[in-house]
């Protein structure tokens, strides 16, 4: 266990070799998880239209059954760590999980996982066996990668499980609806395919009129493609899933939100399951009128007590984030301010107001500080998403950038 740290951890091998890591809590995950499946229950009602707090236009729908969850734990799940969050996603229920790329599934499958893992952008074809040998899904978006993976299937002597990507308005990756027909033919007079599913992409998952377009083309893609009752269809992603019930089919691919993130807004309801912490390992004085950092973007308007962390912009802090962002004391709950120019390893904040703070304290730029405030001193949390308004940008990519060398400690919470 860290020192200073008030949970019991889950240790990375380096995770007690450096003074700067990413906590992540097992208990939130669990917690968005169990949030979402209540969004997916059998609805009673019949069809109607309301406003959530958000003012996102809800649209609910009469269901037969409660649709299934695809965990996404693509990019080291959202920088998350995706072999960990993946076996606690899978043991708390998660139906599939969903990767990018071949080499994130054989790291799942190397560590152990045992749940669908649906490879959701295209696959070489030259690196078709890997993912055979690995039993990983595989998605198609076009006549000739279906041609591809049925003839590696058949030269492996077995059966590829695929997942027809059609394009319903995005225009990124899938195959024409107007090819939907030829591609299920195809997929029929293969020898060495199975078609697991049928599912597009959502361009504006939270706007209800782009959402109901797509979802327009993706009903007629499931008139042709349900005569084989074992074939499923998923469309939904996060957004969409909480806002808009009929986008819901069979199954919903869930990522950010499992994370208790939304992508530039604090959530009423998830729980950010990311803390980023460091402890100071150097303090020292500037005299008034004096600068510090590279190229001096920081002066001193008094005598100031400066505490350095080594964290930098190549463990994920955007160096635009310099003289802008703010920390937690953790022993206290003290907001003090990051001063200086970010550096690659480095940083620097002003305990000038926090004369207690020692070489070895914990500064925690992402989460809460775990402790007991002080009266009119305290701020519970700083949120990922307060950098992404700063940056004009999305929670999406702060978070991933945080995988680059910070270790993981996996938390939770006492007497859950």
């Amino acid at each position: 266990m860290l020192p200073g740290l008030p949970y019991n951890t889950r240790q990375s091998p380096t995770s007690v070799r450096r003074d700067a890591w990413v906590e992540v809590s097992l208990t939130a995950l669990e917690h968005n998880l169990k949030l979402v499946k209540s969004w997916l229950q059998k609805d009673t009602d019949s069809a109607s239209t309301s406003q959530n707090s958000d003012n996102v236009q809800k649209v609910k729908v009469t269901k037969d059954k409660a649709a299934k969850v695809m965990a996404v734990v693509k990019s080291d799940a959202y920088g998350h760590g995706a072999p960990s969050v993946a076996e606690l996603f899978e043991a708390a229920g998660a139906d599939y999980l969903g990767v990018a790329s071949i080499d994130e599934g054989t790291q799942l499958r190397a560590s152990g996982i045992k749940a669908p893992v649906l490879i959701l952008s295209p696959t070489p074809s030259w690196a078709l066996d890997t993912a055979l040998d690995n039993k990983l899904d595989i998605s198609v978006s076009s006549l000739k990668e279906l041609s591809d993976v049925d003839s590696r299937a058949q030269k492996q002597n077995c059966q590829a499980r695929v997942h027809l990507k059609v394009d319903t308005g995005m225009h990124r990756l899938g195959i024409s609806p107007s090819d939907v027909s030829s591609a299920l033919d195809q997929i029929e007079s293969a020898k060495a395919l199975k078609l697991v599913s049928v599912f597009s992409h959502l361009a504006c998952a939270s706007d209800l009129s782009a959402v109901q377009m797509q979802d327009r083309i993706f009903k007629d893609v499931v008139a042709l493609a349900s005569k084989d009752a074992q074939i499923f269809f998923h469309l939904a992603s996060s957004e969409a899933a909480r806002a808009f019930d009929f986008t819901h089919y069979d199954m919903v691919r869930i990522g950010l939100y499992l994370y208790g993130l939304e992508p530039n807004t604090i959530s009423p309801d998830l729980q950010p399951a990311l803390s980023v912490r460091a402890r100071i390992n150097h303090i020292g004085t500037v005299p008034t009128g004096q600068s510090a950092g590279y190229g001096w973007t920081w002066t001193a308007k008094r005598e100031s007590r400066l505490a350095m962390i080594p964290i930098g912009y190549a463990d994920g802090v955007d160096r635009g984030l310099s003289n802008r962002m703010q920390a937690i004391f953790t022993g206290t709950g003290q907001i003090v301010e990051q001063v200086g120019r970010i550096s690659m390893d480095q940083m620097l904040f002003d305990i000038t107001d926090v004369p207690e703070a020692q070489e070895g304290d914990v500064l925690t730029l992402i989460g809460d500080k775990g402790d007991r405030p002080v009266a009119g001193q305290s701020q519970t949390s700083i949120y990922l998403s307060q950098w992404a308004q700063s940056l004009d940008t999305i929670t999406y990519e702060l978070a991933c950038r945080l995988r680059a060398r910070l270790p993981r400690v996996y938390t939770r919470s006492r007497g859950k």
